[in-house]
């Protein structure tokens, strides 16, 4: 009976599959209806100010069974649309405990779809990521897209995923309500919410077949425009270093002009790291850590670096003859480094729900 149980609950008729869908074709017809055969609880198609031109395909979808059909009045963008469908999703799909997210563009099958949504029923609490190999046919703007975007990713979180830049995801129910409030309307919101599933937990990974459909025309992604926003969500895990590291070396300056001591100038200049902390916490990690406890390590830390900082600019500057603010500028980048991984994997790793 317990198996029969489990069964049902690991069923495709717990999942729904969210299509964020603009301008589409037929294909995305086919798509649907082999979803359906499958067994999925529901289908959600968001058309997010198509064209005219394309009213006859939602009407065709509207028609069918299990179909749950919303509409943006304009183009809103593919994260906004995501959001509309999420929450219809927690509103109206009480039943369902998986919502899978897919593309209207044919870059992902009925099975690979399946296959990710069965991985999320059989790992309750954990998501899910149909990632793509790249290793034959790929169109080089992908390739090169898709590579960049990893290796910054992984050097930002911490978390090296095979396929960043993947639609294809699937989220427990119980995940969703945060994700609602996460920055982004446009392609740049997936890559907020891939940083946000990897600040708790590495989501899991599923191969998935690579299709490019005519050299992936049909992708509405547009390579130069969208990557930048989406490398600018990366980019504020920066800003924070970038503004205490202002303060850092306006009080070292200030400090040595008047004192001429390493050490003495150091120690001001470290001040800047109660912004740095602040800034860090609050907008950079977004941790909901006690303060207390962050704040303690953040100081070991603090402490380190600085010990750290002064041995190497005294260093350069007394026993190689540097000049002290070329080896102040040199250091502080390198220990930047150092300081931005163990922030992001100790002090300020959010804590996996119970």
């Amino acid at each position: 009976m317990a198996e029969l149980t489990s069964m049902a609950k690991n069923s495709l008729g717990n999942a729904a599959v969210l299509v964020p869908a603009w301008e589409p074709d037929a294909s995305l017809i086919s798509l649907v209806e082999s979803l359906l055969q499958k067994g999925f609880g529901a289908v959600v198609i968001v058309n997010d100010g198509s064209s005219a031109a394309t009213g006859e395909i939602f009407s065709q979808l509207k028609r069918t069974h299990a179909v749950h059909l919303l509409r943006h009045a304009i183009n809103l963008g593919k994260g906004r649309a995501l959001k509309t469908g999420i929450n219809y999703f927690l509103a109206a799909l009480p039943g369902c405990a998986v919502l899978v997210t897919a593309d209207a563009d044919g870059q992902h099958t009925s099975v690979d779809i399946a296959h990710v949504a069965e991985t999320a029923l059989e790992n309750p609490g954990k998501s899910v990521l149909g990632s793509r190999g790249f290793v034959k046919d790929v169109p080089l703007r992908s390739r090169i897209g898709n590579g960049l975007t990893r290796q910054i990713f992984a050097f930002v979180t911490g978390a090296r995923l095979k396929d960043t830049q993947t639609g294809l995801r699937a989220f427990p129910r119980e995940m969703l309500p945060a994700l609602m409030g996460l920055e982004g309307e446009r392609y740049e919101y997936e890559m907020s919410v891939l940083a946000h599933i990897c600040g708790s937990d590495k989501p899991l990974e599923v191969p998935i077949e690579t299709v490019y459909i005519d050299g992936n025309r049909s992708s509405h992604f547009d390579p130069i425009r969208d990557s930048m926003r989406i490398y600018f969500v990366l980019a504020r895990f920066y800003l924070s270093s970038l503004v205490a590291a202002g303060i850092d070396f306006i009080g070292f300056t200030a400090t040595f002009a008047l004192t001429g001591n390493v050490l003495a100038s150091v120690i001001v200049g470290r001040l800047s790291s109660l912004v740095n902390f602040a800034l860090n916490k609050k907008f950079v990690f977004h941790s909901r850590t006690s303060v207390i406890g962050s704040l303690w390590r953040y100081y070991l830390l603090a402490f380190a670096i600085a010990a750290c900082s002064y041995g190497l600019i005294w260093t350069l500057a007394f026993r190689l003859y540097w000049n002290v603010f070329v080896a102040k500028v040199i250091v502080d980048v390198l220990l930047s480094l150092v300081s931005f991984s163990v922030q992001r994997t100790f002090i300020f790793r959010r804590a996996e729900k119970s």
